[in-house]
């Protein structure tokens, strides 16, 4: 008898395991590819790109804040290495959109960035800390590191600047970490529903080197110490570099010059008119272009004067996401562009 239970045991074992779900990814073979390229400066690395999946069919159940029973996406997530291409600077990885699998994971979002690759350089003792990170979401879902602040509509483009940071931290222990010091947190984060292509230029500045000391008792209004690569001192509450100080001490320009919200203020501005035109979607036969700074950052309120290919002026101030008034398709290539001080 007992010889017969066993079996009866095993058997409900193995319907049960005939009934679970199989949460592996298997991606098609035709499944459409996001492309990831990040060009890497030469004394950085790429770090491993991080893919997360998720799915609606397979839910993952949690609990609310008064304990009620809450189903979510399920999560699947896998590394990649990003390939060099040839002898250039360029890493790449294509990852499937479609993850395929009894769950239909769809792609939700990448995590990647560059590290400094050998951060003893800076010290013995050196380890490296942060920065240089991106996380681009391409559904409706937030990412492991939070939502988006930055939504775009197509391809995803970044070129950012960045500069070594020493700090020297002391208490709970001793540690020297060397960080890339840039604008924003140590995660950029961007929401691209419709992106195809990410593409992650860094621009080291290794000549602006930023140190700072953290203090060494807890006391209050002592600050954090950072010298900057003019030698001067400065004792500050934040706990980053001042981005736009390091930008000014190396090109002599306002601060104002780098900041997107404030570049209108820039004495000496460089604004350009995005190459793309976007199809105004609710002006068939109507487009948009995007003025934005230097960098490629969007820029509000910024006034441009456009002429067509036939003469015909278009003027305005940029609005939101930095876009223009739609321009009828018959105006395009543009003949000129202008970006007076004023308007009127």
């Amino acid at each position: 008898m007992k010889r017969l239970s066993n079996i009866w045991f095993l058997f409900i074992i193995i319907l049960l395991s005939g009934c679970t779900k199989d949460y592996r990814l298997a991606p098609p073979a035709d499944s459409e590819k996001i492309n990831i390229t990040v060009k890497v400066p030469v004394e950085l690395e790429v770090e491993t790109l991080e893919v997360m999946y998720r799915s609606s069919t397979c839910k993952r159940i949690t609990h609310g804040a008064s304990g009620q029973r809450v189903e979510i996406d399920g999560g699947n997530g896998i590394d990649m290495q990003l390939q060099r291409q040839g002898s250039t600077d360029l890493f790449t990885a294509d990852v499937p959109k479609d993850g395929g699998g009894a769950c239909k994971w769809h792609l939700a979002n990448v995590t990647f960035g560059v590290a400094y690759a050998n951060p003893t350089n800076f010290g013995e003792s050196v380890k490296y800390g942060a920065g240089g990170g991106v996380v681009v979401m391409f559904d409706h879902n937030n990412s492991p590191q939070g939502g988006a602040d930055i939504k775009v509509d197509g391809d995803v483009i970044i070129k950012r600047d960045y500069f070594p940071w020493v700090h020297e931290r002391f208490i709970g222990g001793y540690r020297k970490r060397v960080s890339l010091a840039g604008r924003g947190p140590i995660y950029l984060m961007y929401r691209a529903l419709n992106a195809r292509k990410v593409y992650f230029e860094p621009i080291l500045h290794s000549d602006f080197l930023v140190t700072s000391q953290g203090t060494k008792i807890h006391k209050i209004g002592d600050f954090i110490k950072f010298t900057y690569p003019d030698g001067s001192v400065v004792a500050e509450s934040q706990a980053r570099p001042d981005y736009y100080k390091l930008q000014t001490i190396r090109t002599g320009r306002a601060s104002y010059c780098f900041s997107p919200r404030y570049y209108s203020r820039c004495p000496d501005r460089r604004p350009q008119l995005l190459p793309e035109l976007l199809p105004d979607k609710e002006m068939p036969g109507y487009g948009r272009y995007v003025v934005a700074d230097e960098w490629g950052n969007a820029v509000v309120s910024f006034a441009y004067r456009l002429f067509g290919k036939n003469g015909e002026k278009f003027e305005g101030k940029s609005g939101i996401k930095g876009l223009t008034r739609p321009i009828p398709d018959s105006a395009h290539p543009l003949s000129k562009v202008e970006f007076p001080e004023r308007l009127w």
